[in-house]
């Protein structure tokens, strides 16, 4: 049996929840990986996922969690209307202005 494994990286930028979890995940960026097998046909190959997993650093550490890619993939449409609608600074943007950010808080110039 060949497999392949697809990496790609997801951002919240609420904190979530899934199924899989008793407590909400916090805000922020996570990889996900997607393994699947390689069905060879007589015309053309197609492939089957056999898992996906949540990566999530803990401390140190980078813990693997088996999720459903329904239920991530939900979470993170949820998370992208919220930010769309404004409830949340959007994922790609920071939340705020630069010259907010570089402004000295002594009042001086």
């Amino acid at each position: 049996m060949i497999s392949q494994t697809t990496h790609k990286s997801v951002i919240f930028s609420e904190p979530f929840q899934l199924p899989e979890f008793e407590t909400p995940l916090p805000a922020g960026t996570y990889d996900v990986e997607t393994e699947e097998e390689v069905l060879e046909g007589n015309v053309h190959a197609a492939l089957r996922r056999i898992a996906t997993t949540l990566r999530i650093r803990n401390g140190a550490a980078i813990e693997r969690h088996p999720v459903n890619p329904e239920h991530l993939d939900a979470a993170w449409e949820r998370d992208q209307r919220a930010a769309r609608a404004g409830r949340g600074p959007p994922a790609n943007r920071a939340s705020v202005p630069l010259w907010v950010r570089n402004t000295p808080s002594d009042g001086s110039r």
